[in-house]
């Protein structure tokens, strides 16, 4: 092998197995070929010519034998060893010229350069020096359909120089053109032979055959001549062999190729392969938004009502077990526990003592109240105010007063415009009304479980006057509930404990009460609610994966579709690992755009309906982080396999592929 030797083969053999039988496409080829060489390569159709010319640019691998280009072994080279050597060394022409349509002249030029990580605007600078050099300088911002045959041709051969390839393949490049045209194309390669290109042309032109500087011919997958013209000598390269460049498919690119080549390509297609992708993102997003805000209204209203509220209930106890309470000395609740509670429990900042009675009611408004007997600090405990009037005050306690103050709802039906002083017949007492409280302006919906009552529809009584005027019960606890306030929410559970040790004791160990904390019963039911919140994340899951079995069947098709595509971008250099990126980058980018816009479509609805509802709008960052990497995930799963198979396809029967 000389210095000046680019390729050698010894003994090279490529055999296919078709069922029972063994097709030898080449069998022992010794070849020598010199760099600056013009080379025709002639045959019937079938005598491996084809095959020779894919053996040699690295697009196939001999069954036998050895292959040296430049020096290197690339006998048993793995993939991307091989794709590197044609993206730096070789270039290659077709018959069918195999350009993307959705590129313009400048990106099928520059298509090489994509594989070696040239940055953007510097290969598009290549790619116009090489459009320019062969005459296509108006025609850059032109696609494939707006372009003749020759000019298509032009472009294929500016492509395959673009990488500075010292090898130019080309199979039938006149195959598809005119005379006039063909002898055009074919003095483009005569040009660059004499400026040191080695030139590999098959071709079925007897005119062509003996204008090389050496003509090979084949028959049945052997040489038989190889004639070489002593008047036509190799051409010396003025410059050094090129040497193998950096390669890698940069990040941009990746996404540009999926998102461009790839999915604009069917732009409605991949719209509704997203749309799974969207139901499933909207559903865990808008659901869990809902779920929170829900929740977040109900922890509000309590919040407003006291989140530090405690309740001591009495049990009610009746008949023979209310008789055995008395005797082992409990007295039920009562104003004096009431007052040992707010000097001995830490922490309490308010108590009062309510006592409910039924009170038949006279009156010309439609009115069916709750009426309480209420004493010490009762606005205060339950966050009331009085908006009209006054409230309750000491004397009407010492008194026994026949006043009442009366809920929003309650003084709205009595006289809207103002209540106070008119007169309410209850159990056939009259009470004078002297204030009325401030609206809540709180949605007691869903608070049911929290044992909140809404005192819009109150009617509060002095708790001495209630006492005096109803005997009936006499061993009845002299109050029915016990409110307290602490300092913050945070003691609720150290004051529980010490409430219960206190009235243990006061109560001679009858448990004849218990105690209810309003924020605690709301989280247990929102908690209860966690199981609807599951079923939602199920069926949202259910959606992502019928998206998911969408994108992978959609991109199964697109590789179907794009065989011939995968085929060229194999040949000018893309390895397995590129064309697996680059299927695989455009199912999660269908999937993270579904996310996307799952998200938004979420968004908007979220907050249309809990403003329709009244509800607070909360989005959880951890569910919509959590929902993107879910599509992601979809994407690159689902997308997986078909990337894979896109990537298994041989270059040679991709680009063959009808």
């Amino acid at each position: 092998m000389t210095k000046d030797t680019i390729i050698r083969t010894e003994g090279v053999s490529r055999h296919y197995t078709m069922g029972n039988h063994v097709v030898k496409a080449l069998d022992d080829i010794n070849l020598e070929i010199s760099s600056g060489e013009l080379i025709m390569v002639v045959g019937s159709s079938g005598s491996g010519k084809s095959t020779l010319l894919y053996l040699l640019g690295c697009l196939d691998t001999p069954s036998s034998g050895r292959y040296f280009l430049a020096g290197h072994d690339v006998s048993t080279m793995l993939d991307a060893r091989l794709s590197h050597l044609r993206n730096s060394r070789i270039g290659f022409v077709f018959q069918q010229f195999n350009l993307l349509p959705n590129l313009t002249v400048l990106e099928n030029i520059a298509l090489p350069l994509v594989y070696q990580g040239v940055p953007r605007d510097e290969r598009l600078e290549k790619a116009r020096h090489y459009a320019e050099l062969l005459g296509l300088g108006d025609r850059v911002h032109h696609r494939p359909t707006e372009l003749s045959g020759g000019q298509s041709q032009r472009v294929a051969i500016a492509r395959a120089l673009v990488n500075d390839a010292d090898i130019v393949f080309a199979d039938e490049p006149t195959g598809n053109l005119d005379s006039k045209t063909g002898a055009e194309i074919m003095d483009v390669l005569f040009d660059l032979n004499r400026q040191g290109y080695t030139i590999i042309v098959v071709t079925h032109d007897p005119k062509y055959a003996g204008m090389g500087s050496r003509k090979i011919t084949l028959s049945d997958g052997r040489i038989v001549d190889d004639t070489k013209d002593k008047l036509n000598q190799p051409h010396a390269r003025d410059r050094a062999m090129s040497r193998e460049s950096a390669h890698g498919m940069s990040f941009f690119d990746l996404f540009r190729v999926g998102l461009r080549e790839g999915l604009f390509v069917h732009k409605m297609r991949t719209a509704l392969t997203m749309l799974g992708i969207v139901i499933g993102v909207a559903g865990v997003v808008a659901m869990s938004s809902f779920s929170l805000g829900s929740k977040q209204k109900q922890a509000d209203q309590i919040r407003a009502l006291g989140a530090n509220l405690v309740k001591v209930v009495d049990d009610r106890l009746e008949g023979e077990k209310l008789s055995d309470a008395r005797i082992d000395g409990s007295h039920g609740l009562s104003l004096s526990d009431m007052r040992l509670i707010r000097k001995t429990i830490p922490g309490v900042t308010a108590v009062a003592g309510i006592r409910r009675a039924k009170l038949n009611i006279i009156s010309d408004a439609d009115i069916s109240p709750r009426v309480l007997g209420v004493a010490g600090d009762y606005l205060r405990v339950n966050n009331l105010s009085v908006t009209k009037g006054r409230f309750l005050e000491p004397g009407d306690q010492a008194d026994r007063a026949r006043v009442a103050v009366v809920g929003h709802a309650i003084a709205a039906k009595l006289d809207g415009d103002s209540p106070i002083g008119s007169v309410l017949l209850m159990g056939g007492t009259p009470y004078e009304v002297i204030g009325v409280l401030a609206n809540r302006h709180i949605d007691m919906k869903g608070l049911e479980a929290s044992g909140v009552a809404d005192a819009n529809h109150d009617i509060l009584l002095p708790l001495q006057t209630l006492l005096s005027r109803t005997k009936h019960l006499d061993m009845r606890s002299e109050l029915d509930e016990i409110h307290l306030q602490l300092e913050t929410e945070d003691m609720l559970y150290e004051s529980g404990v010490g409430l219960r040790r206190l009235l243990a004791l006061t109560h001679g160990g009858v448990r004849d009460f218990k105690l209810v904390i309003p924020l605690d019963l709301l989280k247990q039911k929102q908690q209860a609610q966690r199981l609807l919140d599951i079923l939602t994340i199920c069926v949202s899951s259910i959606a992502l994966i019928v998206g998911g079995i969408g994108i992978m069947n959609i991109m199964l098709a697109s590789v179907t579709e794009r065989i011939r595509e995968i085929g060229l971008r194999r040949t000018v250099g893309a390895t397995r690992r590129d064309i697996r990126l680059q299927f695989l980058s455009e199912s999660v980018i269908i999937a993270v755009t579904g996310g996307v816009a799952g998200i938004v479509v979420a968004l908007v609805v979220v907050a249309v309906t809990c403003t329709a509802l009244s509800l607070p709008i909360v989005v959880s960052p951890f569910m919509v982080c959590l929902a993107v990497v879910a599509s992601t995930v979809t994407g690159l799963v689902f997308g997986l396999y078909p990337a894979t198979q896109a990537a298994a396809k041989n270059p040679v029967e991709a680009l063959r592929y009808e």
